[in-house]
């Protein structure tokens, strides 16, 4: 009988995705990872290495580009973010004109409660304009003016239960409009 392995990321939404064991454990595998490309394709050649994070994927990008110092890598996109684990983008050691962020209007990821926990209103948006505070379940808001890199725009998506989906928006960076605005970044270029 076949032994089944342990999820490697966060499997629901509402409490494991609001703890940071699985960035915790990811960020060296990934960090090693980003150096092994750069040893196989030397600096020389080229090779411009840009990283990309949605959704809980953003807070192990940002763990791993704040742990390592040196990580060889030009620019950090965060889409669809409830935080990169840092205050600033200028904590991810690279250029804060680099690190890059959208998130959709109609994505739930915009209703993540902030670190306040059960007194945090169902909104955050107004929680934030209240107490003029940005933060969200893993840090600043990417997308927040607070956070210090360049936010991009992406279509608004569809809305939540629409197509019998719970969170279309949330996927919808995948289109092809989005697609096109990460392949400039991705490639060196501006949203």
């Amino acid at each position: 009988m076949a032994r089944l392995r342990r999820a490697a990321g966060p499997q629901a939404i509402l409490t494991d995705a609001t703890e940071t064991k699985w960035a915790d454990a990811a960020k060296e595998p990934l960090g090693n990872f980003v150096q092994g490309i750069e040893e196989a394709n030397h600096r020389d050649s080229g090779v411009h290495q840009t990283l990309l994070g949605h959704s809980y994927g953003s807070l192990v990008v940002g763990e791993t580009m704040s742990t390592y110092m040196d990580l060889p890598v030009e620019n950090a996109i965060m889409v669809g973010s409830p935080g990169v684990g840092v205050g600033h983008a200028k904590d991810l050691n690279i250029p804060p004109d680099h690190v890059f962020a959208a998130t959709a209007k109609n994505d739930l990821i915009n209703v993540a409660p902030p670190p306040a926990g059960p007194l945090a209103p169902l909104n955050p948006k107004a929680y934030m304009r209240l107490f003029d505070d940005h933060s969200i379940v893993h840090g600043t808001d990417p997308t927040s003016d607070d956070f210090g890199g360049q936010v991009f725009r992406v279509p608004d998506g569809k809305l939540p239960g629409e197509g019998g989906e719970m969170m279309p928006a949330h996927s919808q960076y995948w289109d092809e409009k989005p697609r096109r605005t990460l392949a400039r970044i991705v490639t060196g270029g501006q949203p």
